[in-house]
């Protein structure tokens, strides 16, 4: 590994993105000095060694939807499985979801899998785990982005899940395994959902809650966001109602809406 993807290594550990690209190498020797190469290779074989893989910023099998972030594009993908080729449909929504949340998202999910396409979320409890489920119990291929360093699990209960949709797609992290999940990794984490999927659909989401976050990232970078309405008053759908109103997501009415909405779209971004 040559001094130049040995800095991107180094940066990606410190958590910065691609606005260092001018010069990483003066960047990474400003955090650990002379010896970037020994520090980066400290960080990656260990990771290599247990199957997983690195992803630079360049790498031709990253998501083509990535790009779009420009500057804060990740420095390096740590992966585990295969990133799929295709089209990817962003599913994202409430942790404290209702069981007609989880209804809706599994129809949607097995809808865009079962057309072939990728179903990417944030493997998350509610909606982002029923996504995934949902794909994969149609043969379907998913991603799951997570916060934090490579190989950390959260929720730690979803080690079963994230193992076959490693197997089916990819497991997918920012930064190495020295880097603790924060809170505020979850916000950042959420724009690369939002940048990979062609269609981000919000299915339940309060009004001031990460999917709407991911939801509102999406409309900023241009893709169509699509919201399942639900109730007057309930505050599980009070941010997809909103979204719906102030115009920025298209109101969605099911797995149809889906289809039709989808194969209108160009296959790439």
């Amino acid at each position: 590994m040559d001094v130049y993807r040995s800095a991107l290594v180094v940066l990606s550990a410190a958590g910065r993105d691609s606005t260092v690209l001018d010069d990483p190498v003066s960047h990474a020797r400003a955090l650990v000095g002379a010896d970037v190469q020994a520090v980066a290779t400290a960080l990656i074989e260990p990771w290599r060694e247990t199957g997983g893989d690195v992803m630079w910023h360049d790498d031709p099998r990253r998501p083509p939807g990535l790009a779009a972030l420009g500057p804060a594009a990740p420095l390096l993908l740590w992966t585990r499985g295969r990133v799929p080729d295709g089209e990817y449909v962003s599913i994202v929504g409430s942790r404290n979801c209702t069981s007609y949340g989880q209804r809706v998202t599994a129809d949607l999910a097995k809808t865009a899998a079962g057309q072939g396409r990728v179903v990417v979320s944030g493997g998350a409890h509610g909606i982002d785990a029923a996504a995934h489920t949902a794909a994969l119990s149609v043969g379907g291929r998913t991603v799951v982005y997570l916060a934090g360093g490579a190989g950390r699990i959260y929720p730690e209960d979803h080690h079963g899940l994230f193992r076959r949709a490693a197997q089916s797609g990819a497991v997918i992290w920012e930064h190495p395994p020295s880097v603790p999940v924060r809170k505020e990794s979850f916000l950042v984490r959420n724009r690369l959902i939002a940048a990979t999927g062609t269609t981000t659909v919000v299915v339940e989401a309060a009004e001031r809650s990460g999917a709407l976050n991911t939801g509102r990232t999406a409309a900023d970078l241009g893709r169509l966001v699509l919201a399942v309405p639900g109730p007057v008053g309930a505050s599980t759908s009070a941010g997809t109602n909103r979204a719906i109103a102030d115009g920025w997501a298209a109101i969605l009415l099911g797995p149809q809406d889906l289809n039709q909405l989808l194969g209108s779209l160009p296959t790439s971004v």
